[in-house]
């Protein structure tokens, strides 16, 4: 018999890779981009039923995004406040969310283990990544 793995919980950031690279491919201003790569967030996702949530908590931001797997929801992208169309799936031990932003179709790929999860980001239309 599979276990599924635990994907509700609170994780902490412990690093991040080509993170700045990422956030100046995507336009986000100097000092924004310099204040998000010097943060380290703690990450909490729950569920409710169907409903997931997504909170992530800095010293300078918090962000909580409430989604049902394969529905569209609406999701305001933080630092910028722009309100953007997402959809999330399950893809295995994956969570994917699918943003449509001005600047492309982004992804958002968490991939839960038993020691804890890698959150992969990546801008389709400008091919950057980051984790």
């Amino acid at each position: 018999l599979d276990k599924m793995v635990q994907k509700e919980g609170v994780y902490q950031h412990e690093k991040s890779e080509d993170f700045e690279a990422y956030l100046a491919a995507v336009g986000l201003p100097w000092v924004a981009r310099k204040a998000a790569a010097n943060t380290s967030p703690t990450i909490e996702i729950s569920k409710d039923g169907e409903e997931w949530s997504l909170s992530i908590k800095t010293a300078i931001m918090s962000n909580v995004v409430k989604f049902v797997i394969g529905k569209e929801f609406e999701e305001k992208a933080p630092i910028i406040g722009k309100v953007q169309k997402a959809l999330s799936t399950m893809e295995g031990e994956r969570l994917v969310i699918t943003t449509q932003t001005e600047k492309g179709e982004m992804r958002r790929t968490f991939t839960f283990t038993d020691s804890g999860f890698t959150m992969e980001m990546h801008a389709l239309t400008l091919d950057v990544r980051c984790k």
